[in-house]
């Protein structure tokens, strides 16, 4: 799936890179385009992109839903074994992270995180940096990054319920299936330098959505935790 907002200068070249490496794979694809309810031409050129590739389909919002929204969404018009996102600013390099793909074999769940960090502004790796230490220290989990392109079984989605719907979902996709007993691998990837706009991550209201999902999720994990040892305390008294 790829979410876009506001990408008209990069939306064109991310799809079509993307559609370019999936052409030189042997792998079954398709491509969910979701054009979050842009202000400018992004969902004019979703649609141009999609009239030449019966493979993928778009969706268009009337206003921005958040980027977990457009998650949830792209898993329910999905139909392969396998799903991932990448965004459509054109910062990812979608052959980086296919050639990791044969480890789902393997594991439920490939992780990635990036080496070249420098690639982004001081202030976004400083937001980064934070934002992983509190997920990590709050959930007892020691993961090297969660915001970005992770590759999931479908059959995740089954157990597991993402609630967030802003940049909180992928953290929040990450605990949830930890804490279901599911499997990962963490590898390494490069990122290309973003060549017009800027990230939606750094904007007011996306921060303060995090913060009000962040808190929504911690109470929900600590709930489950505490009804999961009620459970267990049971069992064991019976």
């Amino acid at each position: 799936m790829m979410p876009a907002l506001n990408e008209e200068a990069n939306i064109k070249r991310a799809a079509s890179d993307l559609i370019r490496v999936f052409q030189n794979t042997g792998y079954d694809w398709e491509i969910v385009l979701i054009d979050d309810g842009s202000s400018d031409g992004t969902g004019r050129i979703v649609d141009e992109i999609a009239e030449g590739e019966s493979r993928v389909k778009v969706i268009h919002h009337v206003w921005p839903r958040g980027i977990g929204s457009c998650f949830r969404e792209g898993i329910e018009e999905s139909t392969k074994e396998v799903i991932t996102w990448l965004p459509g600013d054109g910062e990812n390099d979608p052959s980086e992270l296919l050639k990791y793909l044969p480890l789902i074999e393997h594991v439920d769940i490939i992780i990635p995180f990036v080496i070249n960090k420098r690639v982004r502004p001081l202030s976004r790796r400083i937001l980064s940096a934070i934002y992983l230490a509190i997920i990590n220290a709050t959930f007892g989990t020691r993961f090297n990054y969660t915001n970005g392109n992770i590759i999931y079984r479908k059959k995740i989605f089954d157990m597991i319920k993402p609630q967030s719907n802003g940049f909180l979902v992928h953290a929040e996709c990450l605990v949830r299936a930890i804490r279901a007993g599911f499997t990962f691998a963490e590898v390494p990837i490069t990122l290309k330098e973003r060549l017009e706009g800027d990230s939606k991550a750094l904007l007011i209201n996306s921060f303060f959505c995090v913060c009000r999902e962040f808190i929504s999720l911690f109470l929900d994990m600590q709930i489950v935790s505490r009804l999961s040892r009620k459970a267990k305390q049971s069992h064991g008294f019976r």
